[in-house]
């Protein structure tokens, strides 16, 4: 899969980030103090700008408005290395935000506008560039709309992720997942989705996937992984935490990293654990320095 000249391409969320870090819990009715963090936030642009920032040739496909927040976001994204050329800027609309609220105790709330956004751009993109693209990530909330995109990996062979973190339902298509090399998902969809938090406990459900890169992240408690039939079970790095805020985004966008550079499926995906378990160690979804990104 090594193509130093190919682009890996991300649709899905850019938002503006607002974090407030409480001193004691919410309370209704209570003034609280709290520190405030502002950033570039999302799904989609989270994973892209970890990618781009350890070597990938990353293109963000989102929408965002027509404001000064739209500019602050192209800016800080271009600064990891992502290319923002194909954005969506729609006019007469404002960028989308996310509010944080982060609890003395660790506990998040997370509140969030969603998105104007079509598969108009990418599609264009794929039909005068298709030879020049790696892989395709898609974040959860994009699986119900991307029947056309499926049909070009199938056509073309580039592989598609799917970050599932997102998804909203308490059943999915399987055979639509068939379509995708990487399924990414977290324990509270899998227990939704099964009635369990142990992907080991439910081999069985994914049992039409077993061809597929099925990955389970954990929180604290790692990653566990599904592939050929096998169950492996990968700890987080210990560290101290200060704000798990898109600790999955990283893990998805290192674990994209790897793929390009075709590391075995278990080395790639501990070495994106160690960058996500990194990545709480700072505030807000894209704290983790560039520096620490060189494992």
């Amino acid at each position: 899969m090594k193509n130093d000249e190919g682009f890996s391409l991300f649709a899905g969320y850019l938002n503006y980030d607002i974090t407030l870090r409480l001193d004691s819990n919410f309370n209704v009715g209570k003034r609280i103090n709290s520190t405030i963090h502002t950033s570039v936030g999302g799904m989609a642009a989270n994973a892209a700008s970890i990618a781009a920032s350890l070597g990938s040739r990353t293109i963000l496909f989102s929408g965002i408005g027509d404001d000064e927040i739209a500019q602050y976001l192209k800016f800080n994204l271009e600064k990891f290395g992502v290319n923002t050329s194909h954005l969506d800027l729609q006019k007469g609309l404002r960028s989308p935000h996310c509010i944080i609220q982060l609890e003395s105790d660790g506990q998040r709330t997370i509140i969030s506008e969603k998105i104007n956004f079509n598969y108009s751009k990418i599609l264009h993109f794929l039909s005068e560039n298709v030879s020049k693209v790696r892989i395709i990530y898609l974040d959860g909330y994009r699986l119900s709309d991307c029947d056309r995109l499926l049909e070009i990996s199938k056509e073309t062979g580039i592989p598609l992720i799917i970050d599932l973190d997102g998804y909203e339902g308490d059943s999915i298509d399987l055979e639509k997942l068939s379509f995708f090399d990487s399924i990414i998902l977290n324990k509270s969809l899998l227990n939704q989705l099964t009635g369990s938090v142990s992907l080991k406990e439910k081999k069985n459900y994914f049992k039409s996937l077993s061809s597929r890169k099925i990955i389970c992240t954990c929180g604290e408690d790692g990653v566990e992984t599904l592939y050929n039939g096998h169950f492996t079970k990968i700890p987080a790095t210990k560290v101290e935490v200060v704000d798990t805020t898109g600790a999955g985004d990283t893990f998805a966008g290192a674990y994209l990293y790897g793929l390009e550079k075709d590391t075995p499926f278990l080395d790639n995906v501990e070495n994106a654990v160690k960058i996500a378990s990194r990545s709480t160690s700072y505030d807000g979804s894209l704290g983790l320095l560039i520096e620490d990104l060189k494992i």
